[in-house]
């Protein structure tokens, strides 16, 4: 992992210049062996190649332990211990994520291929735009919410460099792998606690990282990137505008910004005042984004659509999404 896009969270600064401008001081990151380290002393650590930067890395650190420590097992042994239970500790808890997400963003490279209802690779629609804008090259691209790295790959492909961000550790450590090119089996579930081995071919790219980082305050140099993707992080997040103020930050002018979500609201993971645009939240975004209320510039809309996104959680469900999809230009 190399540092020089990435900064501290713990000591970075907001102050106001002059003429009312924001201005972000950051000071940037070096490693040093298995960790990170910062002229201010504050260290975060290297773990299988995945740096974890955070503003308070100690309360995330206790909260984690778990997914931190766990390691690749035979199947046939991390599906005996998830089957003690219960269903919300954290072993199970992990094992499911990595299902329905290696499932949905990797499928297409799975053996044997996800079976059930509305089988199929679930992020066709959206790698296939993906793809699209690879024809513009750019220079730094980024993704929040990256999860299994999948994107991620697509994205190299048009980027002399790409940082994926995400706060799942156990995702980011398989993400890291398949980007190595290496082969990842993994626990997919066929009942309740019960599993089966699948396997995903890895696709090598050297110019792609990911780092374990908040995506509302995530590590990175403000104003580096070229392309700027979230995909179904606003509703994932407790302020949706705050994430749409950070993808605006990281933008650089002239840049681009990919989201997309199905605006499935939970009360668990945001208050309810901070949900967007009542019956339509696509149309509040879109404005937004317009007319840059909130960010630091407006968006020319480039491209919209309406696309399927479908996860497989066990071999007898799924749950059938349509996002909003939205790619928009930084103007001013």
């Amino acid at each position: 992992m190399s540092a020089d896009l990435l900064v501290c969270p713990g000591c970075r600064t907001y102050t106001h210049d002059a003429h009312g401008e924001l201005r972000i001081d950051v000071r940037s990151l070096e490693l040093q062996g298995e960790l990170l380290g910062c002229a201010c002393g504050r260290r975060y650590p290297v773990i299988d190649g995945v740096p974890i930067v955070l503003a308070d890395p100690d309360s995330f650190f206790r909260a984690e332990l778990a997914t931190l420590v766990e390691r690749d097992l035979p199947v046939e042994v991390a599906a005996l211990l998830a089957a003690s239970g219960p269903d919300d500790a954290p072993y199970p808890r992990l094992l499911e994520h990595l299902s329905i997400y290696l499932d949905a963003l990797w499928g297409d490279r799975a053996e044997p291929r996800p079976d059930g209802p509305g089988v199929g690779f679930a992020a066709a629609a959206v790698v296939e735009r993906i793809r699209e804008r690879a024809r513009d090259r750019v220079g730094v691209a980024v993704e929040l919410g990256c999860s299994t790295g999948r994107i991620v790959a697509e994205l190299a492909a048009g980027a002399d460099r790409v940082i994926g961000v995400d706060l799942h550790f156990g995702s980011l450590r398989r993400a890291r792998r398949l980007l190595a090119g290496e082969t990842v089996t993994y626990a997919r579930r066929v009942a309740g606690r019960h599993y089966t081995a699948a396997t995903v071919a890895g696709e090598r790219v050297v110019n792609a990282e990911v780092v374990c980082g908040d995506a509302l305050d995530p590590p990175l140099v403000p104003g580096a990137f070229d392309r700027v993707v979230a995909l179904n992080v606003l509703d994932s997040v407790r302020d949706p505008r705050q994430l749409l103020a950070v993808v605006d930050g990281l933008c650089r002018s002239g840049g681009e910004v990919i989201l997309s979500s199905p605006y499935a609201w939970q009360s668990g993971v945001m208050d309810e005042a901070a949900r967007l645009g009542g019956a339509d939240p696509a149309g509040e975004v879109r404005r937004i984004l317009r007319e840059g209320d909130g960010l630091g510039a407006r968006y020319h809309i480039e491209d919209e659509a309406e696309l399927p996104w479908t996860l497989r959680r066990d071999a007898r469900s799924a749950v059938a999404y349509c996002i909003h999809y939205v790619r928009a230009r930084k103007t001013r």
